[in-house]
């Protein structure tokens, strides 16, 4: 396969012009992939316009943003409230309810699941964590965090760091919702390919 420098330009630009998504399931255990507590995975590293996808599991589940420190006590940032999904649903049915946030920078981020106190138990989420703040310590915290209020049912400010979309659950199904991501991902490609390399 004989390679150009238009090809070589057009998969180098890919990146710039596509931000990737991270699918967090929130109330999947993260080590069985089995409904649970915490969130699977418990640790992502996004960068700036990528977009964070919460996948809400069986039972009432919550995303509460929150500090190293404090990991357990809401900080006003990003509250998803109280999402009730149906106990007989499995735990990678399609449809599941999904709120969206786009990453505006690599701050590090800390999360919770404040529905039914499962902070202190491992419900935790670290979103870029550095080498000072880690994501073990940032579980640690959590493990002596005094048992965490009633979960809220409102939405807080999002902060600086991220931005706040609440999506409908997907009507598609996984098959469908496959081949629809890779029809826009190709039109979009063929309509960047076509400008992009027309200037060369």
């Amino acid at each position: 396969m004989k390679c150009t420098l238009k090809s070589l330009v057009s998969l180098t630009l890919l990146p710039l012009v596509f931000g990737a998504e991270y699918l967090v399931g929130v109330g999947k255990d993260e080590t069985t992939g089995k409904k649970g507590l915490g969130f699977d995975p418990s640790v992502i590293h996004p960068q700036a316009g990528d977009t964070i996808a919460w996948e809400f599991r069986s039972g009432q589940h919550s995303v509460v943003q929150s500090t190293f420190e404090n990991p357990c006590t809401g900080n006003g940032g990003i509250n998803t409230g109280v999402q009730t999904v149906s106990d007989s649903l499995s735990v990678d049915a399609p449809g599941l309810p999904i709120i969206r946030v786009t990453v505006n920078n690599t701050d590090p981020l800390w999360f919770f699941d404040e529905a039914g106190g499962l902070c202190s138990k491992g419900a935790v989420l670290a979103v870029n964590p550095s080498s000072t703040q880690t994501a073990a310590a940032f579980k640690e915290n959590a493990a002596k965090a005094p048992a965490t209020s009633p979960p809220s049912t409102t939405q807080g400010d999002s902060s600086s760091s991220i931005a706040s979309e609440t999506s409908p659950a997907p009507s598609t199904t996984p098959s469908n919702a496959a081949q629809q991501i890779g029809q826009h991902v190709g039109l979009a490609l063929g309509a960047f390919s076509f400008l992009f390399l027309g200037m060369l």
